[in-house]
């Protein structure tokens, strides 16, 4: 897949394989970043090493969240250009993102380390867990650069064409991690220090192994010195469009550090420990499906770019099929098999319990996340900002912050945990109406573009 052109020409259910499989791959190796930390913490430290990591998983999120705003934002820009054949803009795109990027990763940096306490303390952290929580987040932060390059320009290498390339960065973070924390955890005894660690330095090889793929000029896109400083009118055009993602992940945000204090008050440290155990399954259950989302992302924005309205429509199709049956199979398995899936972070009896039914309840609603996520993906590959802003604020607006004000003082610590399918069901509601009115005005374009073939 080395040449771009090809995403407007080569059969559609194959591209979208080429593209999501690899995207898929890289996305579960990605969640092994949370879920190896938690599994060796889990059971080498104990549930307050696990809910420490749980309370950190507010600033990581945030952290993403900056990545998201640089690297969706300049994808679609880099694929639509790539689609008119302007290499030249997609270079200006990739240079101006790599620079701001890590501009903005060493800021948060800093900025974090100068005010670590405020930071727990704001996630929920109790006096218990703030020692712990502190000796993991201090660490951490040396690594934010590393991922944040490695994470955003991730995006901009699947822009032109090579998601088997990204799907290798993700995959070698991930088996760094885990051959670094068995060494770390179980040979050193480092404990939470070694999990964080671990994290750091796996972030820093995925980032080399990233900007290895221009220096060894692999794709059809370069780094030039004149490209690499920043250009605010491009800015101006991708950070609009990675808003939505932004505001999605800094919503995320929030309700996690709600979610924290909410799962303090109504269930204790050990609810928050429960929180822990079942983000690690969840980031690895939900991952797969944001990774069709990012793979037919840049298809739909290259098809876009070079008017091929039907094949849109092909590609939406396929995405929303695969997108729920997936979720459908994955709610299945935490419906069957929740107490031994809980097992592989914890033997604690309560804990298990509560994480056990707390995931139940969670993935109450998650058919319709399937809908959201493709229709979020859909309208950023098609350039519109403000539909995909709407969509994410009021998934985690309009649904989220009226769900965990309310139902936990109607069900106590059941209530935090509906707030889950309370945002999934809403967000999904809201773009299967977008999608419908979308999918009509591309239809009556494509027929529009194919009688004037004709004529």
């Amino acid at each position: 897949m080395h040449k771009p052109e090809r995403m407007g020409t080569e059969p559609i259910l194959k591209l979208i394989v080429i593209f999501a499989l690899p995207s898929i791959a890289g996305m579960l190796a990605n969640a092994l970043y949370n879920i190896v930390d938690r599994i060796f913490v889990g059971l080498a430290v104990g549930p307050d090493g696990l809910a420490a990591i749980s309370l950190c998983f507010s600033f990581m999120i945030f952290n993403m969240a900056v990545c998201l705003l640089f690297g969706v934002g300049a994808s679609p820009l880099m694929s639509i250009a790539l689609g008119e054949n302007d290499r030249q803009r997609a270079e200006r795109v990739l240079g101006t993102t790599a620079t701001s990027v890590f501009v903005a990763a060493c800021s948060i940096a800093l900025f974090s380390s100068w005010n670590l306490d405020f930071v727990l303390k704001l996630s929920g952290a109790s006096e218990t867990l703030l020692e712990p929580a502190r000796e993991y987040l201090r660490i951490i932060l040396w690594g934010v650069p590393f991922s944040g390059v490695a994470f955003t320009l991730n995006f901009c290498i699947r822009a032109e064409g090579r998601p088997a390339f990204a799907m290798g960065t993700q995959m070698l973070g991930a088996f760094s991690n885990i051959l670094l924390d068995a060494v770390f955890i179980l040979y050193m005894d480092m404990g939470i220090a070694g999990a964080a660690w671990g994290t750091v330095i796996s972030q820093g090889i995925a980032a080399a192994w990233v900007v290895s793929f221009y220096f060894r000029r692999l794709g059809v896109l370069h780094f030039s010195a004149k490209n690499l400083v920043p250009q605010l009118s491009l800015l101006k055009q991708t950070l609009p469009l990675g808003l939505s993602s932004f505001l999605m992940e800094v919503s995320f945000t929030l309700f996690f550090i709600l979610f924290n204090r909410a799962l303090v008050l109504y269930g204790g440290d050990l609810a928050v420990s429960a929180m822990g155990a079942f983000m690690g399954w969840d980031s690895l259950l939900f991952m797969p499906v944001i990774g069709i989302g990012e793979a037919v992302q840049t298809l739909f924005a290259y098809n876009y770019g070079a008017r091929l309205m039907q094949r849109i429509l092909q590609i939406l199709k396929y995405a929303l099929i695969l997108a729920s049956t997936y979720f459908l199979c994955s709610a299945s398995s935490v419906y069957l098999w929740a107490e031994k899936m809980m097992r592989l972070f914890t033997d604690d009896a309560e804990l298990l319990k509560i994480a056990s039914a707390g995931a139940r309840i969670s993935y109450a609603g998650v058919l319709f996340v399937g809908v959201g996520l493709i229709g979020i993906s859909f309208f950023q590959g098609l350039g519109k900002a403000k539909i995909c802003l709407f969509l994410n604020l009021a998934r985690q607006v309009l649904f989220l912050i009226p769900a965990i004000w309310y139902l936990p003082k109607i069900w106590g610590l059941l209530g935090v945990w509906y707030c889950f399918p309370a945002m999934d069901i809403g967000g999904g509601t809201l773009a299967v109406y977008f999608l419908l009115r979308e999918y009509k005005r591309l239809a009556l374009d494509g027929l529009e573009n194919r009688t004037a073939s004709l004529c």
